[in-house]
């Protein structure tokens, strides 16, 4: 019976000069998920990734966990046992700094809000995230209505063309059972939004998605029906868990 387990990456670079890499503590919340699901005996029969270097080190970092626990495989070394699909990739960093000099031009308060987040950002904590998830939520609802698109960033409309069409492709099922599927927040969201069948906001999840979370479908009659949604089993102590 197909299984897919929709994963946030792990930790990373928050405050660093590029995002894109996971955190050692990062590593090791994809190391923790991959051993907790070997020794529960959900071993992947597939590997999906964005092509984003945090996607991909989740991905490694994850498969890391699982041979620490059943060894090296045969199976593992195929040719289409890990697969990079783009589709599932996040948003460019471009989007959210052209768009945050577009709105603050014409939006004093957006302004003043990101003057704050600047001399926060780097101090990283609750004030800088709870500022910077502020800013990002006014970004993305001006994205989504599409009146203006700053010149070579990707449209709303072709982001979550792209996101449903990787779903559409991964989510069907085959002969491999367990699959998982290691993507970003805002994907992730979308998606949720989509198979829960959800009328709000379709970005409401986005800033509540664990690092390494599980949001797990199985196929029954003929549809993928949630399992469990933005779990952490393999980070049971509070001060593992990380949003950011």
């Amino acid at each position: 019976m197909s299984v897919v387990h929709l994963v946030r990456h792990g930790q990373a670079n928050s405050q660093g000069e590029n995002y894109d890499l996971l955190t050692p503590h990062g590593k090791s919340q994809a190391f923790a998920l991959g051993k907790f699901m070997a020794q529960n005996g959900e071993v992947p029969d597939r590997i999906v990734t964005g092509t984003l270097r945090r996607q991909v080190e989740t991905g490694e970092s994850f498969l890391e966990g699982v041979i620490s626990v059943v060894g090296e495989r045969e199976e593992f070394r195929s040719s289409s046992f890990i697969n990079r699909d783009a589709g599932w990739n996040e948003f460019s960093p471009e989007l959210w700094g052209s768009y945050s000099k577009l709105l603050a031009a014409q939006r004093p308060e957006f302004a003043k809000t990101l003057s704050q987040f600047a001399k926060v950002r780097l101090k990283g904590g609750i004030r800088s995230a709870a500022l910077f998830f502020k800013l990002t939520e006014e970004i993305l609802k001006f994205w989504k209505e599409g009146t203006e698109t700053p010149e070579g960033i990707e449209t709303y409309r072709g982001f979550e063309e792209r996101i449903f069409h990787s779903s559409n492709v991964w989510f069907s099922p085959g002969n491999q059972e367990r699959n998982f599927i290691f993507t970003s927040g805002t994907p992730i969201s979308l998606v949720l939004n989509r198979l829960l069948k959800q009328d709000e906001d379709c970005f409401a999840w986005m800033p509540w998605i664990w690092n390494t979370s599980l949001s797990t479908f199985r196929w029954v009659r003929g549809k993928y029906l949630p399992v469990s949604i933005n779990g952490v089993p393999h980070l049971p102590e509070k001060i593992n868990r990380t949003l950011f």
